[in-house]
């Protein structure tokens, strides 16, 4: 298009003639050999502009080296380069390709210090590949940069490769870093720009991979200063591997805005061959892995009709689009630039294969570029670092020592365990019962913490479904793994690490007890008299005493403290016992506390008289709930019998003489506590829903929150406990949000300068009330699921109303979610009657209904929203009140959240998989 060789030639005697009478630059060359610096630029700019590679003078930095060139005298030479293109006729899209293809020469000949060679960064001696740590290093990084890379949805579309091709890379890669580092060069970086030159890649992109270059060698522990310089050196390759892209769509884009898309539109073989257009693209994507979620389902006709209208205005058709805003459609979806760059992939390939040019498929993508912000509305900022560590970071199985890690911890904790007075009930066993729960414990543990799953997760909540197992003594054991962690030497990140995945644990093991335990404290409230009915009076509670003795008087573990004064004890505790279980108050006694002050009675001792206590009651016939009340109404005992306080703010940790209030910073850096923390809560999609409150109501709760801290740490006591478990009883609070709430209190304790060991101080402290947040929620799910498996789904279905119950539920169901903005996004355009068909279906189904869902399943569906636990739990709260305005009752509608609840983990499958 320049005319060859000899229309170069032609077009340098007309540049020279120019600046000949160019006042501005002409001295620049006064004095110089005019005819050789003319033929130099004749075959240098003869290879730039595409010609043979013949030029064999100096670099341009040294040509220009101390002239003290600027920008103002270049763009004078440019411009009397466009001015003698233009005079010998060549067409503007040349002439602006050839100026954009000179413009990065000007960093060169102004020997600025971007792109600087490697020999200009030695440092004593030692060139950047030394510094770097040597070849071995720079292959590590460049291992780690590509796995980011791949992570990372800016860059991903150009590294995600097969695997042979991605070897290549690497190795080409690391060559190319060698030898610009200052070691042997082995990579002929001359085709770097050929190769580079039908690619896309922009600017944004090569920074997308310098940020994970920097960020992996960070993590290689190399310093931010031969960073630095690596980085500046690797920045002399950006004008080869962007150039192409940068040239070819800027003259698209000149052309666009200067012609319009009329003729692209004709090109394009008008509204037939856009239709063709369209019917080549969809095939594309169908069989494209990377897109062919995005386009699949009943929906399918009717989206490519929309975006075929869409596409072929963009493209210059003589038509309207009626659809929705691209912002509006893709608010819902879950698209990053990966998406959006494959694409554009298979544009470029449908165009090409209906018989586009390539200057075609160029104004094509540079009208489509135009729509990437609309469709990433849900851009997120992307973590590099974070990344890169999750990308090469070891299990904590690995990081803890293995399988002979998780054996020895598991030994040592079970050893503990017996020693703690706490839980060590629940560990005494014989030999060869205690061989083989250490086995399950360790294949279990070491399962949970990454290593080889083989233990059946599902054994676990009905095998300590029936042990009283609560949250103390779960904290308990929590505490002694921390401990023993510690003492092998683990990190303070692998044992927070390893304590954060064994809390999901807590449900299983505890659910059993919680649920026992309220049931009970519930009958209890309702008045003690009839439990002592029950328990046949004074006479049946004198004989249970009696079978207590029998049994707790051959108990190794607590017998020395009977047999002393066997029989003035006995009748002491059944005038106690005969009092706090519902009888006359006829108790004269000392207190508990002092009778026990000095007899050296602890946890250990409690839990085997309250065992003793349990088989009493069943050997003297009376049922499991009604023993269930009594240990409830014995439980609170134990604080008095070993000398315990009540009050919340006596757990309070203290050292060195200082409560964990003072350690904390005091009130008012408590109070910043919260207040980051509570910023945190409303924006962190797991626990968003429970925190999203007017501005007062936000008020009324952050106070709360303080106030309760405040005492629980030490402070003055503003907050009656009491009052949390009926203020969070109705709510649908799990131990999976009550774990996020301490996570993101920890988080902003860190932030806040709290040291360390005064926040695990404070979770051992929130962990006290972890019970009164939960229970509601727990056993009322759990009851809900009890009864769903006894009766059968049909009888709840039934309940619900049979079908006209269920469709009228979900006509008002409808109602809510159309008009609730949290959510009403999902459910909106051509596709909401569809929608609602398909899901009344699977919910008729659900619930145990006559239904026959035939749709794709919940994780396919899902794969392409952007739907987090914030959107569930909207949806599932409108479920919940549609279910109460068509008459269900409470106990129904808990039974169909906790059918409905089991769906979650589907619904969000790949949410959760992104979000690890």
């Amino acid at each position: 298009r320049m005319g060859g060789e000899e229309g170069i030639a032609q077009f340098m005697d007309r540049v020279y003639d120019l600046i000949q009478v160019d006042n501005r630059i002409k001295s620049w060359f006064s004095g110089k050999n005019y005819q050789a610096i003319k033929e130099g630029q004749r075959v240098y700019l003869t290879e730039l502009l595409g010609g043979p590679k013949i030029y064999k003078g100096k670099d341009l930095v040294e040509i220009h080296k101390g002239m003290g060139l600027s920008d103002y005298e270049f763009d004078c030479f440019l411009a009397n380069c466009e001015k003698a293109m233009s005079g010998l006729g060549v067409e503007d899209e040349t002439i602006d390709e050839a100026i954009v293809s000179m413009e990065p020469v000007r960093n060169a000949l102004m020997d600025r210090a971007q792109g600087l060679a490697a020999h200009a960064k030695m440092v004593d001696g030692q060139s950047i590949l030394d510094r770097f740590g040597g070849e071995m290093n720079v292959e590590s990084v460049v291992e780690m940069m590509y796995s980011g890379c791949l992570g990372d949805p800016r860059v991903r579309f150009y590294f995600e490769v097969n695997k042979e091709k991605i070897q290549g890379i690497k190795l080409k890669m690391t060559q190319l870093m060698v030898g610009a580092f200052g070691g042997a060069t082995t990579y002929d970086d001359s085709k770097m720009r050929q190769i580079h030159y039908n690619m896309n890649i922009t600017d944004y992109h090569f920074d997308a991979v310098l940020e994970n270059f920097w960020c992996a060698a960070e993590l290689m522990e190399i310093s931010n200063a031969v960073i630095s310089d690596a980085v500046e050196v690797l920045g002399k390759v950006r004008q080869m591997v962007t150039a192409g892209c940068t040239v070819r769509l800027e003259i698209a884009r000149k052309k666009c805005e200067s012609q319009g898309t009329d003729g692209l539109y004709e090109s394009l073989g008008g509204q037939q061959g856009l239709q063709t257009f369209v019917d080549k693209l969809y095939e594309t994507m169908a069989v494209d892995d990377r897109m062919k979620h995005y386009f699949s389902g009943s929906k399918l006709e009717a989206i490519k009709k929309s975006q075929g209208d869409y596409l072929a205005v963009m493209f210059g058709a003589p038509i309207t689009y009626e659809g929705r805003p691209l912002d509006r459609i893709h608010s819902v979806m879950s698209i990053s630039d990966f998406e959006f760059d494959s694409f554009l992939s298979c544009c470029g390939t449908a165009l090409r294969a209906v018989g586009a040019d390539s200057q075609n498929v160029d104004e094509c993508v540079v009208l489509l570029e135009t729509a990437r912000r609309d469709v990433l509305i849900n851009r997120r900022p992307h973590d590099v670092k974070r990344t890169q560590e999750a990308a090469s970071a070891k299990s904590v199985y690995e990081r803890i020592g293995g399988e002979v890690g998780v054996t020895n911890m598991v030994e040592t904790m079970y050893n503990q365990a017996l020693e703690d007075s706490r839980i060590r009930s629940f560990f005494e066993k014989n030999k060869a019962k205690v061989t083989t729960i250490k086995k399950k414990m360790t294949q279990y543990i070491g399962g949970v913490f990454g290593g080889p799953v083989t233990y059946d997760a599902n054994d676990l909540r009905p095998m300590h479904y029936g042990m009283n197992i609560s949250d103390y003594h779960f904290d308990a054991i929590l505490d002694i793994i921390r401990g023993v962690l510690k003492e092998s030497g683990s990190k303070p990140k692998d044992i927070t690490d390893a304590l954060l995945l064994l809390q999901p644990v807590r449900a299983d093991v505890t659910t059993g007890f919680t649920v026992r335990q309220e049931m009970a404290r519930k009958n209890v409230e309702k008045g003690k008299d009839q439990m002592f009915k029950r328990l046949g009076g004074s006479e049946g509670i004198t004989a249970l005493m009696d079978q207590l003795f029998n049994i707790a008087t051959t108990d190794v573990r607590i017998k020395d403290f009977l047999l002393k004064d066997k029989d003035r004890i006995k009748a002491g505790m059944t005038v106690y016992f005969v009092e706090i279980l519902g009888g006359p108050k006829a108790y004269k006694g000392k207190e508990l506390g002092e009778i026990h002050k000095t007899l050296g009675v602890n946890d250990y001792h409690f839990d085997a008289f309250m065992g003793d206590f349990g088989r009493a009651l069943l050997g003297t016939g009376h049922q499991d709930a009604l023993i269930d009340e009594v240990m409830v109404s014995l439980e609170p005992v134990r604080c008095d019998v070993l000398g315990r306080s009540r009050d919340i703010s006596d757990v309070s940790v203290m050292k060195d003489g200082k409560p964990l209030i003072e350690r904390y910073g005091g009130d008012m850096n408590l109070e910043t506590v919260v207040e980051s923390m509570y910023d945190k809560l409303v924006e962190d999609p797991r626990v968003r829903y429970h925190f999203e409150k007017a501005k007062a109501k936000q008020r009324q709760i952050r106070r709360k929150m303080y106030q309760y801290l405040s005492g629980a740490f030490g402070g003055p006591v503003q907050y009656d406990v009491k009052q949390m478990r009926p203020a969070h009883y109705n709510m649908n609070i799990t131990d999976y949000h009550f774990d996020v709430v301490s996570e993101l209190f920890q988080r902003a304790s860190k932030e806040n300068g709290v040291e360390a060991e005064a926040m695990m101080d404070a979770a051992v402290v929130v962990a006290k009330v972890r019970a009164d947040v939960t229970t509601g929620c727990v056993v009322r799910m759990e009851l809900a699921k009890k009864k769903n498996a006894q009766d059968g789904m049909d009888q709840l279905f039934q309940r619900l109303g049979g079908l006209d119950g269920v469709m009228a539920m979900i006509d008002r169901l409808y109602e809510c979610v159309e008009r609730d903005k949290r959510i009403n996004m999902f459910f909106e355009g051509a596709k909401l009657q569809t929608l609602k068909r398909q899901q009344t279906d699977y919910i008729i189904a659900t619930l145990g209904g006559p239904a026959d869902y035939r749709g794709r399943t919940l994780e396919e569906i899902h794969l392409v929203l952007q739907m987090n636990d914030y959107h569930l739990d909207c949806f599932m709260q409108n479920m919940a009140r549609a279910l109460r305005d068509v008459g269900a009752e409470q106990d129904a509608v808990d039974e169909a959240t906790v059918v409905l609840e089991q769906l979650r983990k589907k619904i969000l499958f790949h949410h959760y998989k992104n979000n690890k």
